[in-house]
């Protein structure tokens, strides 16, 4: 496969911008919680390193243990099942964490706005290693592309494999506009991660609230179903719609417990 032009500078001036605004969006966040709601540095940073420690650490253990055999002929079979498998898996890892990273931070927690320090974290995490370093690496490589071809491309990261060389000479053709949609994802995930965040304080937080634990199991599984789902039959505007509104509706339901532990804290 030859490369079929250069890297629009468009496209390239794009994904930089994506990639810093996937730092941005977390940091912003965090100081805005911490002034408005007296949210605690310390959360945030335990949520960013939770996030790659249970969802990219302990997860792809997982993963290495059950995807293998029958069981990955099934999955790969059908997007349903693949879907309700990597939904349930990301949503039992990544509450689990937030489960464990609320009740080691109990005793240093001062109320609800340190769920929306963590959240902001977890979320950053996972927003600089999805989104963050694929643009940084996107970059590196439209460079390199517009500089020496495929040969600088092969100079720099060795052989390229089939697969690869799909993904490295989609960057000629994509369009620079197409990036923005990795930004918006971004912002209704990193909703969704505080609203869930918000859930399992409760639950940590009230002998009565044990039930919002295994609800964000649930809710997170759901979300990612809807993304791996509609992903394989929408086009990118209805998906991202479709998640959307999953943050608006969590979004709702976490102001709700939020409030309720606010004014249980006062």
């Amino acid at each position: 496969m030859e490369m079929n032009g250069a890297v629009a500078s468009s496209a390239i001036l794009v994904m930089g911008l994506v990639g810093l605004f996937s730092v941005a969006l977390p940091l912003g966040l965090a100081l805005l919680f911490r002034r408005r709601t007296g949210g605690r540095t310390r959360f945030f940073l335990l949520g960013c390193v939770v996030f790659p420690l249970f969802a990219m650490g302990l997860e792809a253990q997982g993963h290495r243990l059950l995807y293998y055999g029958v069981w990955s002929q099934a999955l790969n079979s059908s997007i349903w099942l693949y879907a309700l498998y990597g939904g349930l898996m990301a949503g039992i890892f990544e509450e689990c964490g937030r489960w464990v990273a609320f009740r080691l931070g109990r005793r240093w927690t001062q109320g609800p706005g340190d769920a929306l320090m963590y959240g902001a974290g977890h979320g950053g995490a996972e927003s600089f290693l999805l989104l963050g370093m694929t643009m940084v690496n996107n970059v590196i490589l439209s460079l390199t592309i517009n500089r020496g071809g495929l040969p600088a491309v092969e100079e720099l990261i060795g052989p390229i494999p089939e697969a690869g060389m799909a993904a490295i000479t989609s960057l000629a053709v994509t369009p620079a506009a197409l990036y923005l949609w990795g930004a918006f994802e971004r912002i209704t995930a990193m909703v969704v991660q505080i609203a869930l965040s918000v859930l399992v304080y409760a639950a940590v937080t009230r002998k009565s609230g044990w039930y919002w634990f295994p609800a964000a199991i649930l809710l997170h599984a759901a979300v990612d179903v809807t993304a791996v789902a509609a992903g394989a039959f929408l086009p990118i505007p209805a998906t991202e719609a479709l998640l959307a509104a999953w943050a608006v509706a969590l979004a709702l339901l976490a102001r709700r417990v939020y409030l309720q532990e606010k004014w249980k804290k006062s």
